[in-house]
């Protein structure tokens, strides 16, 4: 598997103590028993992804409304998931949580507030979130539009 380090180099091992990149689903193979630096038991030991690193749940923890979390992964809930399965990481559990609440809020008022201010600028809002708020999106704004089909009709 030296190609992993290397690229298209020749040599077929890789170096001990070797820092590589590696898909999430590849690192989850390799890394049973040692998911933490502290506790170096598996194959291989991982480190903390970019999306979920501390500057990054910082950011969610003072204001996750704010957070571009697309630009963190297009995918970010389904990663941290992941993530989650594999470390079983409390605090990064309540954050994660505490930033789906406050933002499921607001994108369900989007959602609900179609004539409003709120979407003066609904590609900018929309191009901010990941896809799981997306789904949710697009749910609570076809239930919006279903409650108000069905309110007119049964007047």
């Amino acid at each position: 598997m030296g190609y992993l380090e290397h690229g298209r180099s020749s040599s077929t091992d890789i170096k001990e103590g070797a820092r590589i990149e590696l898909p999430l689903w590849m690192a989850e193979i390799l890394a049973i028993g040692g998911i933490s630096d502290e506790l170096p038991t598996g194959f291989i030991t991982v480190s903390t992804p970019a999306p979920l690193n501390s500057k990054v749940l910082n950011a969610l923890s003072a204001d996750p409304v704010n957070v571009y979390l697309r630009g963190q992964s297009m995918y970010f809930y389904k990663f941290a998931e992941r993530w989650l399965a594999m470390t079983g990481d409390d605090a990064l559990l309540d954050t994660i949580m505490d930033t789906f609440k406050a933002r499921a809020a607001i994108v369900n008022d989007h959602a609900h507030n179609t004539r409003s201010a709120l979407l003066t600028d609904r590609s900018e809002f929309l191009g901010t979130l990941d896809q799981t708020e997306i789904t949710l999106f697009k749910a609570a704004h076809e239930a919006s539009k279903d409650l108000k089909k069905w309110t007119t009709v049964n007047k």
